[in-house]
């Protein structure tokens, strides 16, 4: 692995750790009941969480394709 593609990673770890929270919160709100929050916030935790993956799922793209490697890595 050259010092682009350790650096790209590094990068990726560092915006997925910074992400965590936004993510955690989502998955909080998600099981939270529905007897006291009501539905809505159970939606909202759902579009949360589908755009959490979508975001996770395009920056891996765009590294991937900016390093050139061409296995994902899943999270």
């Amino acid at each position: 692995m050259g010092q682009k593609d350790h650096d790209l990673l590094q990068s990726k770890d560092e915006i997925f750790n910074a992400f965590r929270s936004i993510e955690q919160l989502f998955k909080i709100m998600d099981t939270s009941s529905i007897e006291i929050y009501g539905e809505l916030t159970r939606s909202y935790a759902d579009v949360g969480i589908t755009l959490c993956q979508s975001f996770r799922q395009k920056l891996d793209a765009i590294l991937t394709a900016e390093s050139g490697d061409t296995k994902n890595d899943h999270r």
